[in-house]
């Protein structure tokens, strides 16, 4: 086993905030860690950023996720989950969970694709109040679908909540990054 993943088996019962980024972790590592917390009831912090994870890890942690563990705070920031990663754990975050209230996805090569999905996911999931997104390809489509979702009398994500706030010129809407970030990496 990975060290990391014997660190979380001894620490189970207490561990409430865990930072493994920049470990070269990939999707093996992220799957075994995944499994392994499948029975932890205190982790509501898990650092994940700058590994070299992609859409299987992001699946497994979409598998946790819908187990509806109390983890509150995710970031994948800097790795790799590409679109069908998030397309998962988006699905994960609309239906079965309901403590996770901030992610990190910056930089994840992420396209119009995996955003609409998680855009789309933040509609009937009222907890996720916090995420953070660029870096990724914010084309025209992603850009329409979070100006709704920030925009309104009663947005669903407020602006001090994301690192992006959206803009229009000439009618076409985009994203510009605003620096609100609840941590860095």
């Amino acid at each position: 086993k990975q060290w990391y993943q014997r660190r979380v088996a001894i620490t189970a019962g207490s561990l409430t905030e865990l930072h493994l980024c920049k470990h070269g972790m990939k999707d093996f590592g992220a799957t075994q860690l995944a499994e392994s917390l499948k029975d932890n009831k205190t982790l509501m912090y898990l650092n994940l950023a700058c590994n070299k994870i992609s859409e299987d890890g992001a699946r497994a942690f979409s598998s946790l996720l819908k187990l509806n563990t109390p983890l509150k705070q995710l970031s994948f920031a800097s790795n790799r989950i590409g679109n069908n990663g998030l397309a998962a754990l988006s699905e994960a975050i609309a239906t079965n969970n309901c403590n996770l209230t901030t992610l990190w996805i910056n930089n994840n090569g992420i396209t119009e694709m995996g955003l609409c999905a998680l855009a789309a996911a933040l509609r009937s999931n009222i907890t996720l109040s916090n995420i953070y997104l660029w870096g990724n390809e914010l084309k025209n489509t992603a850009c329409n679908a979070f100006e709704q979702l920030m925009e309104g009398g009663k947005p669903r994500l407020l602006q001090h909540n994301t690192d992006v706030v959206p803009y229009v010129v000439d009618g076409i809407t985009y994203l510009a990054e605003t620096g609100h970030y609840l941590f860095s990496h």
